[in-house]
């Protein structure tokens, strides 16, 4: 289990081939402005001369640099927002190949501002890509609770040909569509960092997607959310990111 400080197309070359069984990257979003967090040095520039232009070749050469990196039947999760997944989709069926594209996952959330002049954005897509036809899904590990209305989870349903199916005691299995909050301000999980992501997110990408003592990589992790919910899970973690002041953050939240 490591930290590293560094551009992760150039760690990506150290690191050994298919040896990572789930890739979750978070990268800057195209936002055009400084992301700046509540404590000093945990910041980032996420404006790009160029726009597309310059974010979208960046992108793509990172993604193709971390591909190699994966098991057979790996799992890459792709996290973005309304700016550049469209784009981004369309970059990672070239790489992995369409058959490969497994899900996209909505992201819903509350909280913030409200936009009096559009419909508020109030989402995040994960897109999940697999090398390989074989995935690891873990899908009892990601159940959750029959709703308290739905007549099936209190006594099951019949079928016309009288077949009675009884409900799962772990719960439903959970859809491509995820209500979760963002996190508190006031919440002890907050560590200062911008754009800083929920660690039931990542347990619930990590739960699903790999197998304990599997490796789990990051390379932008800044506060390190992915490295904490994978040690918590009981898997193996790489982290890196660019930004020394990130990484010291990670460092200091995983001990």
């Amino acid at each position: 289990m490591q930290v590293v400080t560094g551009d992760m197309l150039e760690v990506a070359c150290f690191l050994v081939p298919n040896s990572f069984r789930l890739i979750y990257l978070d990268p800057p979003f195209l936002t055009q402005r400084k992301q700046t967090g509540s404590k000093a040095g945990l910041a980032y520039d996420d404006k790009w001369e160029g726009e597309l232009d310059s974010y979208l070749p960046w992108l793509e050469e990172r993604l193709k640099k971390l591909y190699p990196l994966l098991m057979d039947n790996g799992s890459l999760v792709l996290h973005l927002d309304w700016r550049v997944s469209h784009y981004a989709r369309v970059m990672l069926d070239q790489i992995f190949g369409r058959k490969n594209f497994m899900n996209e996952i909505i992201w819903h959330y509350t909280g913030g501002g409200r936009s009096k002049s559009r419909f508020s954005c109030k989402h995040d897509t994960l897109l999940w890509y697999a090398k390989g036809d074989k995935p690891v899904f873990n899908i009892d590990a990601v159940r959750v609770p029959y709703k308290e209305t739905s007549g099936y989870a209190k006594a099951g349903i019949v079928a016309a040909s009288g077949k009675k199916y009884r409900p799962n005691p772990q719960g439903t299995p959970i859809d491509d569509v995820w209500d979760i909050p963002i996190i508190n301000p006031m919440s002890k999980e907050r560590i200062g960092y911008p754009t800083q992501k929920p660690i039931v997110l990542l347990e619930r990408i990590i739960a699903a997607l790999s197998n304990e003592t599997e490796l789990v990589g990051d390379f932008c992790c800044g506060s390190g959310t992915t490295l904490a919910a994978a040690k918590n899970l009981n898997r193996k973690w790489f982290g890196c990111d660019i930004s020394k002041d990130a990484t010291e953050c990670a460092r200091l939240r995983l001990k």
